[in-house]
């Protein structure tokens, strides 16, 4: 069984999900940092965060691989009152930047629907 990450239909149920309520941008890029899809209601330089994002994880997967655990599936960064949320699934990053009101919840039911396994 594959599984696959159906990317237009995790971008386009983001946007309708969260676009009003605090969502600023959401990024979805390859593992090396190259943008695949953008949404972004402000000016932000989407290549530099996707590519920071990408060796954020590299970091992560390297320091939980010397000390003997799972490389992590999500990071989520808060400062004042915004959330960047990067979660790494099927060989993608998605990366939001919403208010800190949002549920995480909701945005992983959200990508799980997006999932088509064959």
């Amino acid at each position: 069984m594959t599984a696959t990450l159906e990317v237009d239909r995790v971008f386009d149920s983001l946007i309708k999900e969260f676009g009003e309520s605090g969502l600023y941008f959401i990024l979805i890029s390859s593992e090396n940092g190259a943008v695949i899809k953008s949404y972004i209601n402000q000016e932000f330089n989407k290549s530099s965060i996707a590519l920071n994002i990408s060796q954020l994880y590299e970091l992560a997967e390297e320091i939980t691989s010397e000390i003997g655990i799972h490389t992590p599936d999500f990071n989520v960064i808060h400062s004042d009152n915004f959330y960047i949320l990067s979660i790494k699934l099927l060989g993608k990053i998605v990366i939001l930047l919403t208010e800190d009101q949002l549920e995480f919840s909701t945005v992983f039911d959200v990508i799980n629907k997006c999932i088509i396994t064959n």
